[in-house]
């Protein structure tokens, strides 16, 4: 048998060689015609069969990079940390790699292998043309783009597992990046109004100005850190990705957007609102480099379009920046725990609100929170009580680890295994004025919204009706509104014809409102 190792030795051992190129040569029926001839042999001719073509790709942990010439770097190579394929490989690839490997070194040639599930239709059915269930990846990315058909990939299953593939499932997936955009729209509005700058307003020095809602998402991001970073050294990538997304939804858009609101939007330079500032840009910053290995597409752009903004100096793109590192001494887990407690509180107060009809918008006199024998919990809750009204839309909130004294049918009871709250459902003449400016104001907003104006631009607000419970909460709450909606004065009076105006029901009663951006903007 004469093995023929390169097309150099081919043509060294051969007596005769067809007229055509190196590239034709090697192949039939050209090298068939090569006559061969050697000192031990006058006539050669070539095995007609090949080996299991497996057995070539078999060899990829030494004929990957040259191992027999460049030994020294297969040396600090091998044996190699990882390798992935799908589960079809086992007796292919997998197999074929360890055989030849085992019997030339006596050992594997990998250390770790990801063994890939497969992608059916979501039925379960293989994908095939005469089905006519094929999905194109051409055609996700036209409909949904790249990074939602990515992330919903990454988010689906683990990677070992089947994947039921349903790409309507993708379109819920791409709420977090509208989620995500929006939550960067609203930092930088107010960044910008308040010309917050990270290279002035720096975490490190404001930190002390922190309130415990600014505490708690430094300690729950890098908490999450923590757990994504868990998850991608253990290949978990869709545990990876469910962390970050939550960071994204439940974290940053649904709790402290929501807890900062009140706080960026007034007009006063105070020290806690650039703390707040100061927490969110270093928050979103790194929950932008993290996204980068979920959605490179839109977090690059954010880099580009906001951090950049604020920082010329940064690296010019996100997939050159390092994973930021967990700060063990912002996680707070005692803090955490209470905020978990608070959002199941608002949360389960939401649901009584919705039991009795009572919007959140609405105000209530009082909220009895009961714990069940927790004096620990009871004196982080009470140092926190400040959030938990404002949360719930209540005006006091009593906590304590007995059953409070109340008429129960002036209130909705809730009980869970941590807590029982009892909400006070009577809506009194004040109260009704209140949520009535509360409707008035909403509505407002969104005409502001739809004449464009900027968040900052100053407004002048006429109301025209004839109901007198209208007219007395617009008195009564003025101030209120006038804080709410930036307007520099507002009228009960017919409506001037230059003003942008809209008719609204509230509640039943007809009111028409009018604004106009004031000139003092």
């Amino acid at each position: 048998m004469l093995i023929v190792g390169s097309l150099e030795e081919l043509k060294k051992v051969a007596k005769k060689l067809p007229n055509v190129t190196d590239e034709l040569l090697v192949h039939r029926p050209w090298i068939d015609m090569i006559e061969i001839e050697t000192s031990d042999c006058r006539e050669w001719i070539r095995e007609p069969y090949v080996v299991d073509v497996w057995l070539d790709s078999g060899l990829a942990w030494i004929a990957g990079i040259n191992g027999v010439r460049e030994r020294d770097l297969w040396i600090k190579l091998y044996p190699f940390t990882w390798i992935t394929e799908g589960i079809d490989q086992t007796r292919g690839w997998f197999y074929t790699l360890l055989t030849t490997s085992v019997l030339w070194f006596d050992k594997a040639p990998y250390e770790s292998i990801l063994i890939q599930g497969h992608v059916v239709d979501k039925y379960g059915q293989k994908m095939s043309k005469s089905k006519g269930n094929v999905v194109w990846a051409k055609d996700l990315y036209s409909k949904w783009g790249a990074d939602a058909t990515r992330l919903y990939i990454l988010y689906k299953s683990s990677p070992w597992d089947l994947m039921h593939f349903d790409p309507d499932e993708i379109g819920e997936v791409r709420r977090v990046l509208s989620i995500l955009w929006n939550v960067v729209k609203f930092a930088d509005t107010y960044m910008k109004l308040d010309k917050f700058d990270p290279n002035k307003h720096k975490l490190q020095d404001l930190i002390v100005k922190a309130l415990p809602e600014d505490l708690w998402l430094l300690s729950r991001f890098n908490s999450r850190l923590r757990e994504i970073m868990n998850h991608m050294s253990r290949y978990e990538l869709h545990l990876a990705t469910r962390e970050w997304i939550n960071l994204v939804v439940e974290d940053l858009s649904h709790s402290y957007i929501r807890l900062i609101r009140r706080r960026v939007w007034t007009e006063e330079e105070k020290e806690d609102k650039y703390a707040a500032y100061a927490v969110l840009y270093d928050v979103l910053k790194k929950t932008i480099i993290v996204g980068s290995m979920f959605v490179p597409y839109i977090t690059e752009y954010l880099w580009q379009a906001f951090i950049r903004n604020y920082e010329a100096n940064e690296v010019p793109s996100v997939h050159l920046t390092r994973m930021p590192e967990i700060i063990e001494e912002f996680i707070d887990e005692n803090l955490e725990r209470t905020f978990n407690i608070i959002f199941k509180i608002f949360s389960e107060t939401a649901n009584a609100r919705s039991r009795v009809g009572i919007k959140l918008r609405w105000p209530l006199r009082k909220l009895h929170i009961e714990l069940i024998s927790n004096k620990e919990l009871k004196e982080y809750l009470t140092k926190l009580k400040y959030i938990i009204e404002y949360l719930t839309n209540v005006k006091e909130v009593e906590i304590t680890l007995e059953k409070p004294e109340v008429d129960l049918k002036n209130y909705e009871v809730v009980e869970t295994s941590d807590f029982k709250i009892y909400l006070h459902k009577v809506i009194d003449e004040r109260l009704l004025y209140e949520a009535l400016a509360r409707e008035i104001v909403r509505r407002i907003q969104f005409m502001r919204a739809k004449i464009n104006l900027r968040v900052d631009e100053k407004i002048r607000v006429y109301i025209d009706t004839q109901d007198r419970e209208l007219i007395r909460a617009v008195h009564e709450f003025k101030e209120y509104i006038m804080t709410e909606t930036r307007a520099l004065e507002v009228h009960v009076a017919t409506i001037p014809e230059e003003f942008f105006t809209m008719d609204w029901e509230i509640e039943g009663k007809r009111v028409r409102l009018g604004i106009q951006q004031s000139s003092l903007s």
